[in-house]
């Protein structure tokens, strides 16, 4: 089993946001929380505008998260994980 899931279906990742300007290590985030509210809340610690709707992209495939599913369900957690905060945009 990778040390990327630690005890108890913790994710550890890196996340930056999509310019690549803000970058963390995430250690402690609930395999089952909603990929969309694990967004929102690296948004916020980004300091990245509040009136954004965001959302992630996994790098490794380039694949958006539904925001809906959990966020362990939708990565490989053999690997290291990293993933984008990316604005969520509807053209026309």
């Amino acid at each position: 089993m990778s040390d990327r899931m630690g005890s108890a279906g913790v994710l550890r990742f890196e996340a930056a946001d999509v310019t690549g300007t803000h970058c963390v290590q995430v250690d402690d985030v609930e395999c089952g929380l909603p990929a969309g509210a694990v967004a929102q809340a690296l948004a916020s610690r980004m300091s990245l505008p509040e009136n954004v709707p965001w959302g992630l992209r996994d790098d490794s495939n380039s694949a958006l998260l539904d925001d809906d599913k959990p966020i362990g369900d939708q990565v490989d957690r053999t690997n290291d994980v990293k993933l984008t905060v990316t604005p969520k945009t509807h053209l026309g």
